[in-house]
C-alpha cells in the first residue's frame, strides 16, 4: 500500500485525488424499475491529527421510514432545488450532520448503487481538511459514529453478514470497529468499494449490484 515513509493520511488522500482518473461503473437504463427515485449519499472524511483518516457514518431512529435503526452515510432522495446528485450529498450531509459545505471538498463519485427502499444512489466522496463541528438533526440522526478508516482494511474486521428480507437470506458485507459498532448492506457495500481502490485492488461492486437487480427483474 504506501511506503514506510508515508502515513495512511497521505496515502488515502492520494488514491481520493487519483478519483478523478477512475472510470466510473454506472447502470444501464432499463436496469432499475421505473419507481426508483434518484439519491446520493456522501462518504465524509478528514485527517484524525495522528496520521490516520476518520470517516463519519450516522445511526438511523427507529421511526425512520427505511433502513430504520441501521448505520449509513448522510443522504437521501434529490429535491427538486438540487442542481445535480452531489449538490444532493452535500445538502444532505449539511442537514443530518450540520457539516459547513465550505469545508468539504467533492473528490469524485463512486459506482451506481441501489438500494431496497427503490432508490438508485450515487455515492460521492468528501474530504475535509479538519473534522467539522458536528451539529446531528435530531429527527433524523440518533447517533453520530466517528471511525478510523485504517483498522477496516484488516481482514479480521471485515466479514459477511446475513439477514433476512422478504422472507430471503441476504449476504452483504459487513465491517466492524468495536465489540458493537459495526455496519452492512448498503452503506458497507459502497464502504468496500471505496477501500479497495485505497488499496488498489478491482472491485466487482458494481458488477454484483448489476447481478443482483437484474435477478429480481427476471423473478
Amino acid at each position: 500500500m504506501a511506503g514506510d515513509a508515508m502515513t495512511f493520511h497521505q496515502h488515502f488522500l492520494d488514491r481520493l485525488l487519483a478519483l478523478r482518473n477512475r472510470e466510473t461503473q454506472t447502470f444501464p437504463r432499463d436496469l432499475l424499475p421505473a419507481d426508483f427515485s434518484a439519491a446520493a449519499v456522501l462518504l465524509p472524511f478528514w485527517p484524525d491529527g495522528n496520521g490516520g483518516v476518520e470517516v463519519a457514518m450516522t445511526l438511523r431512529p427507529d421511526h425512520m421510514p427505511s433502513h430504520p435503526g441501521q448505520v449509513s452515510f448522510p443522504g437521501g432522495r434529490r429535491h427538486a432545488g438540487d442542481a445535480t446528485l452531489a449538490d444532493t450529498a452535500l445538502r444532505e450531509a449539511r442537514e443530518e450532520l450540520g457539516i459547513d459545505l465550505a469545508l468539504v471538498r467533492v473528490m469524485g463519485r463512486l459506482d451506481d448503487a441501489w438500494s431496497v427502499s427503490g432508490h438508485h444512489v450515487v455515492p460521492y466522496v468528501g474530504w475535509l481538511e479538519r473534522r467539522p463541528a458536528l451539529r446531528p438533526h435530531p429527527g433524523e440522526v440518533a447517533d453520530v459514529m466517528l471511525v478510523n478508516v485504517e483498522p477496516l482494511l484488516r481482514p479480521e474486521n471485515q466479514y459477511q453478514h446475513r439477514v433476512m428480507f422478504q422472507g430471503v437470506e441476504r449476504v452483504t458485507p459487513g465491517f466492524r470497529w468495536s465489540a458493537e459498532d459495526h455496519v452492512w448492506g448498503l452503506t458497507a457495500d459502497i464502504l468496500l468499494e471505496l477501500l479497495l481502490w485505497v488499496e488498489g485492488k478491482p472491485s466487482n461492486r458494481a458488477a454484483l449490484r448489476m447481478q443482483r437487480m437484474r435477478l429480481i427483474n427476471s423473478g
